[in-house]
């Protein structure tokens, strides 16, 4: 049953978890690498500042959604922070094929990269420029025979981690479901990107506003029905509660500006 056709998404698992051994005895704890942010530009294109997670308990250490490519440094103080690198990340799930989600997963030499299969033969499908889709990184994915997994909606990809139907940003969307952790989260992507989106159910940059407004509202429902917490693809983690939105923590962004020839940069911080 599809997300879009009932308004609810089910968590039930078609699938089995990934070669690399069971999880740990405990759940997952997870932890913001980069936090989004829901800024645009109509100058310089988009600001691909998207959300960037780790998840780990112990004997997997999983990303969602591997970031651009500015964020390499980024991700590599935040591995560093917990005493890791690269080689430690084992799995990489994608939500979806555009370049601020995708770019990154070559620089985790270890980890298998889950992909949608439809997504990723979408993506496939669509004309070299198409806007927002990484060429070399889609064809690079399906280069590969070795560390990349395809996966679908209704799969427990990993576990206690379900891929969830999240169509409309992109035709195949996935979200994903924590909820073998101490705190249950949806890992929403581009799905819901921004507080805006999941308070007014409205959806900027999608490839089907209605399905997008349908994808929300099976959503809204899930967060209800289990109490988790929503991380959006461009904003900080979100809750539903008593039907309204809110961030837990405020979201900002650090800008310098050179703004002329004698002062240097000067701090124009969002937030």
């Amino acid at each position: 049953m599809s997300a879009q056709s009932e308004g609810t998404m089910s968590t039930s698992t078609t699938g089995s978890a990934g070669p690399s051994g069971s999880a740990g005895p405990s759940g997952y704890v997870a932890r913001p690498l980069v936090e989004g942010f829901p800024g645009k530009s109509s100058s310089h294109g988009a600001f691909g500042w998207s959300s960037l997670w780790l998840l780990d308990d112990g004997v997997r250490r999983v990303l969602v959604d591997a970031g651009q490519p500015a964020y390499i440094p980024l991700i590599h103080a935040g591995l560093e922070r917990y005493g890791l690198t690269t080689d430690d990340v084992t799995d990489v799930l994608l939500t979806h094929m555009h370049w601020d989600h995708v770019s990154n997963f070559p620089m985790f030499a270890n980890a298998t990269t889950w992909v949608g299969e439809r997504e990723l033969r979408w993506a496939a499908e669509q004309p070299s420029g198409t806007p927002f889709l990484p060429d070399l990184h889609v064809q690079e994915l399906l280069r590969r025979t070795d560390r990349v997994g395809r996966m679908a909606a209704g799969q427990e990809v990993l576990p206690g981690i379900h891929a969830i139907d999240s169509a409309g940003h992109t035709p195949h969307h996935l979200a994903f479901y924590l909820e073998r952790a101490d705190e249950k989260r949806v890992f929403a992507g581009d799905a819901v990107k921004n507080l805006y989106e999941l308070a007014s159910g409205r959806v900027d940059s999608t490839l089907d506003a209605d399905t997008s407004a349908a994808t929300i509202v099976a959503m809204r429902s899930l967060l209800t029905d289990t109490g988790a917490s929503l991380v959006p693809g461009h904003d900080v983690e979100l809750r539903w509660e008593a039907g309204e939105a809110h961030r837990r923590r405020p979201a900002g962004a650090a800008i310098g500006f050179f703004a002329d020839a004698s002062t240097g940069e000067e701090d124009r911080s969002i937030g």
